[in-house]
């Protein structure tokens, strides 16, 4: 009688156990794909919201400073929460907005320049700051490179 018993108590226990567990894997491998689809909006979001601020930041250089406008939207991509970003992708973009930092540096020189900023830019390299202006928009252009890479992992 005493090994009827345990036979017992295990067939009903072993079926609780076994469904503890299967709930429990289900709602990790749940939550692990629920992390990842936080991860990639995240991203898109980022990458959308840089899209629309540097197409203003673009043309915000016909009224504006070169300088005023590269400020603004550094000033709006730091304002994003890049808190659900993967750290890679994160830590890409601070490079790429140091690198808009450094280039404000140059376009400070430059305040009464005004036009489509890729205009200006052609400008700039015309002039005799082209030898500390390349190598900062060298920089720009490789930490986009960085983001984008960083966006793909």
């Amino acid at each position: 009688m005493y090994w009827v018993k345990k036979i017992f108590s295990f067939s009903l226990v072993f079926p609780l156990i076994f469904f503890i567990h299967c709930t429990t894997v289900k709602n990790a491998n749940k939550n692990k794909s629920t992390q990842q689809e936080n991860t990639a909006s995240c991203v898109e979001f980022i990458m959308q919201q840089d899209d629309s601020l540097g197409a203003v930041r673009n043309h915000a250089c016909k009224k504006i400073s070169l300088s005023r406008a590269i400020s603004q939207y550094v000033n709006a991509i730091e304002q994003l929460d890049f808190s659900r970003c993967p750290e890679e992708f994160s830590l890409a973009f601070q490079k790429h907005i140091n690198a808009w930092k450094e280039m404000i540096k140059l376009t400070d020189q430059f305040p009464h320049l005004r036009g489509e900023m890729h205009t200006l830019f052609t400008t700039i390299a015309e002039t005799k700051a082209k030898e500390k202006f390349a190598p900062l928009l060298k920089a720009i252009w490789d930490t986009w490179a960085e983001v984008e890479n960083a966006q793909q992992d």
